[in-house]
This record gives structure tokens, C-alpha cells and sequence, in this order.
């Protein structure tokens, strides 16, 4: 199956029984086939400007270049024995057909319409991927149990990539660097690193894959399986399949639009096309594993949604359109592969994280003026996605150092006390508070005795109020020594003084300062 790259949205199927290529409206999801003399087509390519098809006519051994506007065939080009796939050049200049019965691939001047090489191969060449770079060519032998790679410049095989088995369809990541292989004999795909030209990974799949295609974003590996009638979602970061849907009948091609919004699977025994829902991002990718939380699914094709599956538990579908569905997750742990189902179908996986709650230790320091505007950090674990600290009912935005530690800005408080004090992450709110205490700013208002000797020594006390926290007292700025008797009342040690005379007393709290000017006498 082909999609458009650009222009309206269309893809089209080649009907071996017919003769004939089908084409999708993918808006209005209708299907026309226009009259048009193929040959039992195969394989079906569109160039990159959207206006020409080409067919390759597995019964007639020959390429039919069809007008897409027109729904004409402009050029007939006789190429090997039993054409099957066929691809365009990535710059459009030469269209490349894999003959199954002659063992060769035809190069198709898209300029002249007329064949410029032609390559020998593997046993039944069966299926052609053109590299995005326009430097390789690839075909999987079916017969031999091969890929062929073949040089764009020198219209050469230069390498030969064996351990396959029969392979059929094939695709490429769009920075031509892995290739995806489908071995529809042994129910697996072939990840073939393009630099090294060898197999990195063997991913076991469905039965008897043949289709497959790589996402734009090079995030997935679509392989339809036309023995399971069943469609495998390979993750390309582990090389893993994440889910596998049910479509229709001996599943033959799959596309996906250039979007990557939309996917299409022909059924071969069906004689349909099944259109996948795609999820294209989900909002909040975490959260509690109590669930109970909202999450934003958004996507195409979501309409009428069935179920939407966090692994296999569904959630509580809230609202449903076409592009967006609001779902309560269920509870649960760990990683879960987020679908939706609908009447088409079940839709590409999207991993939804389970977080568990973060636990908090301290806050440092654990007081602070009623004003606020103070930074605290909080210490603690599982901080990483903290999005609110709350401080009470009052909310603040902290920031994130690292997984164990975040600051914040204090916010005011109307009146002095106890606060407890919470952290939102994607595992929810703390489920432990910790205590933050707004405390008044200090007042000195007395001290006694008031007056001393030079050379200090002797203990005095000074009074006030919110004395508590103190953590330093200075005579002109230097520190001294003193311990808190109360909230009301500190013991001061004097320290010398250079000569006779005044000094002022500043003490220093959580909250903030006090100083009395000229409060103690030196004689």
C-alpha cells in the first residue's frame, strides 16, 4: 500500500484479481477504482510531486505509469518477468521494480520512461525500498533468503545480506540508517544496520508478516501479518513489539500517512482497507498509581471509542471526539501501553507511566516570616516530575535540582503558625505532609543590664519578642555568643570593645532582623 506524500489525502491498493488500483479518499473514506488496462497489478508507487503512479503489472510484465488526476495510463514500459514491487527515487527521477521470475530489478527513467539498467539480483526478488538519501537501493529475494543492496550511482549490487528468511516487505527509517525486514517464513523481522550491513535485532512477530513501514518520526514499525490478520507495533528505541491489533483478513500493505496522523492496512481476503485510530500524544504521559486522575488522549480516527486500555485494564472514558478523548486511568504499576479501540480498530500504543508518590524528609530551614518571598529547599525522593508545592491551600511552582531535591519560593501567609505542606509530582500529592512554621519577624525592645565594662565578659539579657529561631546576635556587626532562654528572652555574652562608648545590638531570625540602636554602653 502507497500514501501520498503531499496533495490530498490518498492512498491506494493494487488489485492482483481485478486489475485494477484502488484509491482511498482518506477524507471521506471513500474508495474509487478507476477503469485502466493493468495486468495484474502488484506492486504500486507514487512519484514525490503526486501526480504519477507507477504500477507494476505482475501478469503482463510490464509498468503502467498512471496519471493520478486523470485516472489514466500514460506510458506503458515493459520491463522482467513478473514485476511485484516497485518504488520511486526519493528525487523522482527513477522508479525501481523488482522481477520476481527474472531474478533482476529494472531502473525506470521517469524522464524518458524507458528502462536505463537492468541489475541482477537474488532468487525472486520480491519487494524494493529506495534509501532517503538516494544512495542504496535495496530488494529482498524471496527464493534466496537475501537482501540485495545495490549502488544508485553505479546501478550495481555491492553487497549481499544474508540469514533472512524468505523475505517480503521491507522499509527504511527516514535517516537511511535501519532497515526493517519482514521473514514471513519464520514469523520474525530483521533489523539490519545499513552502515555495517548486518542484522542488529530479530523481532518475533506475527504469522507470516509481509507488510511493513516505519513511522515518520522513526518512533514505530508497522508489520502487517497476513497469517494472523493481526498488525504488530514494533518500538524502534527497544526493538520490541509493544502492541498487536486485529484488522481484517490476510493483511497484505500497510502506510502510514506522511502526518504520521494516519495508517492504512489493505485485506487482502477482506477486500478492505482497515483505517487505524492513531494516538498522537497523551496528557499527562504519567501519573498516580491510584489512577483517578484525567488524561488527555489526542489523535485521529478516535471517534466512537470502545475502550481505552492501559495494558489490558480499561479506563473510564469521560468525553469522545473524532481528535481527542478525556479517560480516568484505571489503577496500576509500572509502565502501561496506552490504546484506544474503536468500531476500525485498535489504535498504535502510547506508554503511560504509573509514578509512585514522592516522600518528603525535611525543609530547610522550616520557618520563615509570614511575608514570605524566603527560598526553602525541601529535601526528599522521588521529586523529578514535582509540578506544586502547597503550602497549606496556597500553591507555589518550585524548581527541580534533582530527584532528591527542590526549592522553592515561600509564599505569604495571612497570620503566623503551623502549616503543613505537600508535593505534586506525576504519582500524585504526598501522601505524608511535613510541617513549615510562619513565624512573626524578631522585636528588641530591651536589654539589661544596658551598660558594661570595656573589656566584656559580663552576661546580659535582652528582651523582646519571636526570639525563638534566633541565629545570630552582632554587637556593630560582630557576631557574639548568646543562647535562647525563650521566645521573649536571650542571654548575651558582651564581647569586648575596642574602646568606651555605644554599640547597637542586631538580632537575626527565620524571619528576619531587629536592631536597637545605641543599646549598650561601654564604660
Amino acid at each position: 500500500m502507497a500514501t501520498s506524500p503531499l496533495g490530498p489525502p490518498l492512498a491506494y491498493a493494487a488489485s492482483n484479481a481485478s486489475g485494477t488500483v484502488s484509491i482511498l479518499d482518506t477524507g471521506t473514506l471513500t474508495i474509487s477504482t478507476p477503469a485502466a488496462p493493468l495486468i495484474a497489478p502488484a506492486g504500486v508507487a507514487l512519484t514525490p510531486d503526486n501526480v504519477y503512479l507507477y504500477v507494476a503489472n505482475s501478469g503482463g510484465n510490464t509498468v503502467s505509469v498512471v496519471q493520478r488526476n486523470l485516472f489514466a495510463v500514460t506510458n506503458t514500459i515493459g520491463v522482467g518477468k513478473s514485476p511485484f514491487g516497485i518504488q520511486v527515487s526519493p528525487d523522482g527521477l527513477f522508479a525501481y521494480v523488482a522481477n520476481q521470475n527474472s531474478n533482476t530489478l529494472s531502473v525506470i527513467s521517469t524522464v524518458t520512461r524507458a528502462v536505463v539498467a537492468t541489475i541482477p539480483v537474488g532468487v525472486k526478488p520480491t519487494w524494493v525500498v529506495a534509501a532517503p538519501n538516494d544512495l542504496e537501493v535495496y530488494v529482498t529475494n524471496q527464493g534466496g533468503n537475501s537482501l540485495s543492496v545495490i549502488s544508485t550511482v553505479t546501478n550495481t549490487v555491492v553487497a549481499t545480506i544474508t540469514g533472512l528468511s524468505a523475505p517480503y516487505g521491507a522499509a527504511i527509517t527516514s535517516d537511511s540508517r535501519y532497515l526493517y525486514v519482514a521473514n514471513s517464513t519464520a514469523n520474525t523481522i530483521s533489523v539490519i544496520d545499513t552502515v555495517s550491513r548486518t542484522i542488529i535485532a530479530t523481532i518475533p512477530v506475527g504469522t507470516a508478516p509481509w507488510g511493513v513501514t516505519v513511522t515518520p518520526d522513526n518512533s514505530h514499525v508497522y508489520v502487517a501479518n497476513n497469517g494472523s490478520d493481526t498488525v504488530s507495533y514494533i518500538d524502534t528505541a527497544t526493538n520490541t513489539v509493544s502492541s498487536t491489533v486485529a484488522v481484517g483478513h490476510q493483511p497484505t500493505g500497510v502506510g502510514v500517512a506522511a502526518s504520521g496522523l494516519t495508517a492504512y492496512v489493505s485485506n487482502n481476503g477482506a477486500n478492505t482497507v482497515t483505517v487505524l485510530a492513531l494516538i498522537n500524544m497523551i496528557s499527562p504521559a504519567a501519573g498516580p498509581e491510584a489512577g483517578g486522575n484525567i488524561v488527555t488522549v489526542t489523535g485521529t480516527n478516535l471517534a466512537g471509542a470502545t475502550a481505552v486500555k492501559f495494558g489490558q485494564v480499561p479506563g473510564t472514558i469521560m468525553a469522545n471526539t473524532s481528535n481527542q478523548i478525556l479517560v480516568v486511568p484505571p489503577p496500576g504499576v509500572g509502565v502501561a501501553q496506552l490504546t484506544v479501540t474503536t468500531p476500525g480498530g485498535t489504535s498504535n500504543p502510547k506508554p503511560y507511566v504509573y509514578a509512585p508518590s514522592s516522600e518528603l524528609d525535611s525543609l530547610v530551614p522550616g520557618t520563615g516570616p509570614t511575608a514570605g518571598r524566603n527560598i526553602i529547599s525541601i529535601e526528599g525522593n522521588r521529586f523529578s516530575t514535582a509540578t506544586q508545592v502547597r503550602f497549606g491551600s496556597v500553591p507555589a511552582v518550585p524548581t527541580v535540582v534533582s530527584d532528591q531535591l527542590i526549592t522553592v519560593t515561600v509564599p505569604p501567609a495571612a497570620t503566623p503558625g503551623l502549616v503543613p505542606v505537600t508535593v505534586t509530582t506525576a504519582g500524585g500529592i504526598t501522601p505524608q505532609p511535613i510541617t513549615y512554621a510562619y513565624i512573626d519577624p524578631p522585636f528588641l525592645s530591651a536589654v539589661s543590664p544596658s551598660t558594661g565594662p570595656v573589656p566584656g565578659g559580663n552576661v546580659i539579657n535582652l528582651y523582646g519578642l519571636n526570639l525563638s529561631t534566633t541565629s545570630l546576635v552582632t554587637f556593630n556587626d560582630a557576631p557574639v555568643q548568646y543562647s535562647v532562654q525563650s521566645d521573649t528572652v536571650l542571654t548575651v555574652v558582651v564581647p569586648p570593645n575596642p574602646a568606651a562608648g555605644t554599640v547597637d545590638i542586631t538580632v537575626t531570625t527565620d524571619s528576619g532582623t531587629s536592631t536597637l540602636t545605641s543599646a549598650y554602653t561601654y564604660v
